[in-house]
């Protein structure tokens, strides 16, 4: 009985990270195909979630949204993790010196999370928002995180095969690996268009008061401003001051809490 529960909660879990900003509403159908579950054991978890109200079934197309439930989690996760709150004035500043999205994501499995983000006041076309997953090996924050992460996680996230998703993206792991070791180098990633043709993005990182690389900020903007080589550089400095700020700030906080 307790593994029959502890697989119908895994199967849950597994059904709500399916959803994302990019498709928000399935159907039975078309869940239990992308979390390959049978039909019958999606049916029966969707109802039990319904009913607590962590997603909800459009009466006119009978497909599946998350829940207000979720929707109250979410903000008490941002109220409870530091880090959120406090990236929010540095993203800030970092947009407003230079003009474009700034973000922070982390590395979770084999993917990037972004968990903040500030948007430029220059409409782009840029594949991010909270939550959205993206591929560590061809974006300047899954770079910059990856750089300084063990060899172990490095194998593990360019295991497989690695998608080209423009002309300009590393898709052989060696390859890979030898940008990172520039990357470490430098304390610094860019990103120039190798995940989305004409867009460029720097990332920096941010590391724990034991020295370990938990996130990235990042800038994304289009070639025709980030691909100038002067204002490039200043996108470089800025990402990498606000990154030092954010360590400085979760370093400082870990040492006022050993010291109560």
């Amino acid at each position: 009985m307790k593994s029959s529960r502890n697989s119908s909660i895994e199967n849950a879990l597994i059904i709500l990270k399916s959803f994302s900003m990019d498709e928000p509403e399935m159907g039975i159908t078309e869940i239990a195909e992308r979390c390959s579950l049978a039909k019958s054991t999606v049916h029966r978890l969707l109802t039990t979630m319904a009913s607590e109200g962590f997603v909800y079934k459009d009466p006119n197309t009978n497909g599946y949204s998350l829940g207000v439930s979720i929707l109250s989690l979410t903000n008490t996760v941002n109220s409870q993790l530091p880090i959120l709150k406090d990236s929010m004035p540095i993203l800030n500043l970092l947009t407003e010196r230079t003009g474009e999205s700034s973000h922070l994501g982390i590395l979770e499995d084999k993917d990037i999370i972004y968990l903040q983000k500030i948007e430029s006041e220059f409409p782009v076309e840029v594949r991010t928002h909270l939550g959205k997953r993206n591929p560590p090996h061809c974006t300047s924050t899954g770079q910059v995180i990856l750089a300084y992460e063990t060899e172990q996680v490095v194998n593990e996230v360019l295991s497989g095969e690695l998608k080209a998703f423009t002309p300009w993206t590393l898709t052989h792991a060696d390859d890979v690996r030898k940008k990172l070791i520039e990357v470490k180098r430098l304390g610094y990633s860019v990103s120039d268009q190798e995940f989305k043709k004409g867009i460029i993005s720097i990332g920096a990182p941010v590391f724990s008061e034991q020295g370990k690389v938990i996130a990235s900020i990042n800038i994304t903007g289009p070639v025709e401003r980030m691909g100038r080589q002067a204002f490039q550089k200043e996108c470089i400095k800025e990402a990498k001051i606000a990154a030092k700020k954010l360590t400085e700030i979760i370093t400082e906080r870990k040492m006022r809490h050993k010291t109560h």
